[in-house]
């Protein structure tokens, strides 16, 4: 369910916290309605924007807002996205010109798997009641209805990428959805705060907030990653996980991805690490500060107990295999071992051939003996053809 309870209980605090030092006397409402459970009433809330709406001025470094419209909060109904990974719960809208019951999110940029939800929070309840439906059956193109397991609305779940104008309808608490475009350049909300997680296993993890560079827009961190630690990046609450990408120099090289863990990287090497998150691209960029003695593994071909050890305790990277090549009559081309780090993916290794021996990165041409030298300090391989 997205982690729909985190969710809330991140929520609760933080509007508490922001209720008690403000004097606030509003409190939230029940979880249910259409969509939460624990609340029959299923009629849409009764709202007054002369008192429900507050102006908001964005400011000349914010992007995304239209130019002259006059924007608001609302003090008890928010729209909830998590966009990337990135999760927010107070965002500024316009309201329609001809129909001040209609609140309008403009130029969303949404993705396949973000997912969004309206939740209203009743003065005097405790928890928020959770709204998720589209006022047009033809979004349904766009957004796909998910149900918790009481069979209640839960959220919308994006099924077609794009910039969106998503039109709330305080009256019946649904949504309209207008593609405004096609996103060819992917735009992401800025990140504003980050943790590096660094899981080793259940009771065995870590949370270490990043420092961030404004001239570069960075988030950074020198920091200790064990091999096959899954590495992670949060918001500071925990309710954001962002959906980062890592540079190619580093991926499927000291870092690599695993499809069976959500959001899971791994670190193929163990090592101190200066690390960088882009606060606005979502890429992360390392730096391996100790290569000469950090820790590195290689095995030929995967899980086929054919671990290597390094050449020597000096040189803990750096790693020999003797690769006997059997040529069929009519193909004289033999696949070049694959070589992986213990649990991921195969390592991506540029190819030194000096005897002009290899093709295509990928065989050997012919029959024969080669000694191939794995170098994971550079993540070359050094093929030899020894004998015939």
């Amino acid at each position: 369910m997205k982690r729909l309870i985190l969710f809330f209980l991140i929520t609760l605090l933080t509007l508490i916290f922001i209720f008690t030092f403000a004097g606030c006397d509003m409190l939230l409402g029940d979880l249910g309605g259409t969509g939460g459970g624990g609340n029959n009433d299923d009629d849409p809330p009764q709202i007054d924007n002369e008192t429900d709406l507050d102006v908001f001025v964005p400011q000349p470094e914010d992007g995304g807002y239209v130019e002259g419209e006059t924007y608001y909060k609302s003090n008890s109904v928010s729209l909830v996205t998590e966009v990337n990974g990135n999760y927010s719960i107070d965002r500024p809208f316009t309201l329609d010109k001809d129909d001040e019951s209609k609140r309008i999110y403009h130029n969303l940029y949404l993705y396949e798997g973000d997912f969004f939800q309206v939740i209203y929070y009743k003065e005097g309840d405790l928890l928020g009641q959770i709204f998720a439906s589209l006022s047009d059956e033809g979004d349904s193109q766009y957004a796909a209805v998910e149900y918790d397991d009481g069979g209640n609305p839960l959220q919308l779940n994006i099924i077609e990428q794009g910039v969106y104008d998503l039109i709330l309808d305080v009256e019946t608490m649904a949504i309209d959805m207008v593609k405004v475009s096609d996103i060819d350049t992917p735009v992401y909300e800025t990140i504003t705060s980050c943790e590096i997680y660094v899981h080793m296993g259940l009771s065995n993890y870590t949370y270490t907030e990043m420092a961030f560079n404004e001239e570069t827009n960075e988030f950074y961190i020198e920091k200790e990653i064990p091999r096959d630690a899954v590495v992670g990046f949060f918001s500071a609450s925990h309710a954001s996980r962002y959906n980062i990408t890592v540079e190619d120099e580093a991926m499927d090289k000291v870092l690599y991805w695993n499809d069976q863990s959500p959001n899971g990287y791994h670190a193929s090497v163990g090592g101190l690490y200066k690390i960088y998150l882009n606060a606005k691209t979502y890429q992360v960029r390392v730096e391996l500060l100790n290569p000469d003695t950090a820790e590195y593994y290689c095995q030929v071909g995967f899980l086929e107990n054919n671990e290597l050890s390094p050449v020597s305790a000096s040189t803990p990277y750096l790693f020999e295999y003797t690769f006997v090549a059997v040529a069929e009559r009519n193909d004289p081309y033999v696949s070049l071992p694959r070589l992986y780090p213990e649990l991921g993916m195969k390592y991506k290794l540029s190819i030194i051939d000096e005897q002009d021996v290899t093709a295509l990165d990928e065989y050997v041409d012919g029959s024969g003996t080669y000694k191939l030298t794995i170098n994971l300090k550079d993540f070359t391989l050094t093929v030899e053809k020894i004998s015939d």
